[in-house]
C-alpha cells in the first residue's frame, strides 16, 4: 500500500497550496463516474479535481521552479508503469464507508493491463470477486478498471465492486446528499460527513489535550476550497453542544492573536496572512473562513518559509 501513501502526499501538496477567488453561488456537481462505487450507509466524501488544480494560476507559479517529486517507493511504480500520479491522476475520491474504513477512487489515465502486471510482479495475490480481479496486499486491495483505481480495505473495495453490479446505483443518504448542494460550484476540493476526533487522528490532525477532548464532540460538517489567484477556503463543524464550539472558537481565536504578537516584528507579512483566517461561531456550530492574496502566498514561500524551516533545523 506504500504507493498509494505517496498518492495522498501528492493529493496534499495540491490542497496545501489551494487558493480561490470569489465562489459561484451554484452547488458543486456530483461525480457520477466515482459515485457509483459507494454504497448508500456511505459517512462522508471527499472530492479532489486534480486536473483543475494544476490549470490553476496560483498553484503554477507556485510549483513551476520546484515540480512535483515522488516518494521512492512511487517513483519505482511510475518507472515500471510510465503512470505519473502528478500527470496522469485527474480526479480523487475518498469515501469514509465506515467508522474505521475508507475507499480511494482514482480516476485519469490508468493502464489496466501494465498495473496488473506491476501488482504482479510485486507478489500481490489476485482475488476473483463477482468477475472482478482484486489484488491483496495484506489486508489492502487494488482493483484496477479501465482509467478508474479503487484503493482500500480487502472487505471495501469487496463493497464498492458489491455496489458497482446494481443496475442502478442507491442514493447516499439523504442528510448526506443536503451537504453535498451547499457545497459551491468551482471548488476543486471540498468534502461533507459525519466525522470523529478518531478520524481526525487517522488523517494525522493532532493538537493539545483540551483541543482533542472538545473534538469528542464534532458531530459533521464541510470543507471547500478552490485555486485561482487567490484563496479561499470555510470549514464549518457542526458540534453535539454549543459549548464545545465556542470553547474551541475562542481558543482558535487566542492562538491566532498569540501567534500575531509573535511574529509582529520578525515577520510583518505573516501578521496579513493571519489577519486572512477568521473564526466564528453561533450556537454548536463552528465556522473557520480564510481568504489569502495569492501574491502573498508567493510572497511568504519565497522570503518566510525558508527561515521558518532554518529556525526549526
Amino acid at each position: 500500500m506504500k504507493w498509494i501513501v505517496g498518492l495522498s502526499v501528492i493529493v496534499a501538496i495540491a490542497m496545501g497550496w489551494a487558493a480561490t477567488a470569489v465562489i459561484p453561488a451554484a452547488p458543486v456537481s456530483v461525480d457520477g463516474a466515482s459515485f457509483k462505487f459507494l454504497p448508500p450507509e456511505t459517512d462522508g466524501v471527499a472530492f479532489i479535481d486534480v486536473a483543475a488544480l494544476k490549470q490553476a494560476p496560483l498553484f503554477q507559479d507556485i510549483v513551476k521552479d520546484k515540480g512535483l517529486s515522488l516518494p521512492r517507493d512511487l517513483a519505482e511504480f511510475s518507472a515500471a508503469t510510465g503512470f505519473d500520479p502528478t500527470r496522469d491522476i485527474d480526479k480523487v475520491t475518498v469515501g469514509k464507508v465506515s467508522p474505521n474504513e475508507g475507499l480511494v477512487i482514482a480516476q485519469g489515465r490508468i493502464d489496466k493491463f501494465k498495473i496488473e502486471q506491476y501488482l504482479r510482479d510485486k507478489g500481490k495475490v489476485p482475488e476473483v470477486y463477482l468477475g472482478q480481479t482484486l489484488y491483496r496486499d495484506d489486508n489492502g486491495a487494488f482493483l484496477i478498471l479501465d482509467n478508474i483505481a479503487l484503493v482500500g480495505p480487502a472487505s471495501t473495495v469487496k463493497r464498492a465492486i458489491d455496489q458497482m453490479q446494481l443496475p442502478g446505483s442507491l442514493p447516499l443518504r439523504s442528510d448526506l446528499m443536503d451537504a453535498i448542494r451547499t457545497i459551491e460550484a468551482g471548488n476543486q476540493v471540498w468534502g461533507v460527513g459525519s466525522f470523529s476526533a478518531n478520524d481526525l487522528r487517522t488523517v494525522g490532525v493532532r493538537g493539545p489535550a483540551p483541543v482533542v477532548e472538545m473534538l469528542k464532540s464534532l458531530s459533521n460538517g464541510t470543507y471547500q476550497m478552490r485555486i485561482d489567484t487567490d484563496l479561499h477556503a470555510r470549514a464549518i463543524g457542526n458540534f453535539t453542544d454549543a459549548e464545545s464550539a465556542k470553547n474551541l472558537a475562542d481558543l482558535a481565536r487566542g492562538a491566532l492573536a498569540v501567534a500575531k504578537l509573535q511574529v509582529a516584528q520578525r515577520q510583518p507579512d505573516l501578521i496579513q496572512a493571519l489577519d486572512g483566517v477568521q473564526v466564528g461561531n453561533s450556537g454548536a456550530t463552528l465556522t473557520v473562513t480564510v481568504e489569502e492574496s495569492g501574491d502573498l502566498l508567493k510572497k511568504l514561500q519565497t522570503n518566510v518559509k525558508p527561515a521558518l524551516e532554518k529556525n526549526l533545523q
